[in-house]
């Protein structure tokens, strides 16, 4: 039992004529739906019923499909956008992979981790530091007089300087 063969011609009856535009117009709308899914295309229908109403459909909407047709530079626009966006989205992944790996290279304590007697070391360290900067920012200074270029040779003819810092290690400021 298959379906019989019905006949293409108008339907004079108005109110079978009225039931069968809205069953074929809903059919029609299913198969552009099914159709836009299976094969991932943008679909426009527009129907216009016996008493001028129009109906549409459209996938992903029926304006957009229809300036898509009017005007196919604004979907070349959309398409570059999309890469672009795309583009930057992979640089923020390559970005944060970089943030996280560099995080994991730095072993270095902070010094909210530092025990007292580290952080009073650290504090020697910076404090003989601070000396020999200052000393060199004086020697720099007799540099400029030509009467203390004199001292500064003989300073240099004696040998480096060195300051001991608070963990008995030496360490060197001098030329």
């Amino acid at each position: 039992m298959g379906r019989r063969k019905i006949e293409i011609k108008r339907i004079e009856n108005s109110i079978e004529r009225k039931a069968t535009f809205l069953r074929l117009r809903d059919d029609i709308f299913k198969k552009a739906n099914a159709l836009e899914k299976l094969c991932h295309v943008e679909v426009a229908v527009l129907v216009i019923s016996p008493t001028n109403v129009p109906y549409t459909y459209g996938n992903p909407c029926f304006n957009d499909v229809v300036e898509h047709i009017q005007n196919p530079s604004a979907s070349s626009k959309i398409v570059s956008l999309m890469k672009e966006l795309e583009c930057i989205r992979v640089l923020e992944e390559v970005w944060t992979k970089r943030q996280q790996r560099n995080r994991e290279k730095s072993n270095m304590k902070g010094i909210v981790d530092l025990k007292l007697e580290d952080l009073v070391a650290f504090k020697g360290k910076l404090e003989a530091f601070q000396v020999g900067l200052k000393r060199k920012i004086v020697e720099m200074e007799d540099l400029s007089s030509p009467s203390m270029v004199s001292k500064v040779t003989k300073k240099r003819r004696q040998g480096p300087s060195f300051i001991p810092d608070r963990a008995g290690k030496c360490m060197s400021f001098g030329p």
